[in-house]
């Protein structure tokens, strides 16, 4: 063994006796229900954005459907002015 690989064996052997028995598994399970509840997170979040993506955009097109027809409206009541004015002319 080259000295250095001595060392961090000595390390090694040192770090792993301070070590509760079950650490690696412990840890595996905790970065599992980690990536879980940041999972669930993400899709909440996603939702949520959604959700206020289609409020927005239904918020839009009612605005939009409301001006379109208000100008409808008011070019029908053009016409009927100037359907009118050609009717009292004798």
């Amino acid at each position: 063994m080259k000295p250095d690989s001595h060392s961090w064996q000595q390390w090694h052997d040192h770090a792993e006796a301070r070590l509760r028995p079950g650490f690696a598994a412990r840890t595996l399970r905790a970065a599992q229900a980690s990536a879980a509840q940041a999972l669930v997170g993400h899709f909440v979040f996603s939702a949520a954005v959604a959700a206020g993506c289609l409020v927005v955009l239904v918020l839009v097109h009612a605005q939009m459907a409301e001006a379109e027809t208000a100008r409808n409206l008011a070019d029908w009541q053009t016409i009927i002015h100037e359907t009118q004015k050609f009717a009292q002319v004798p």
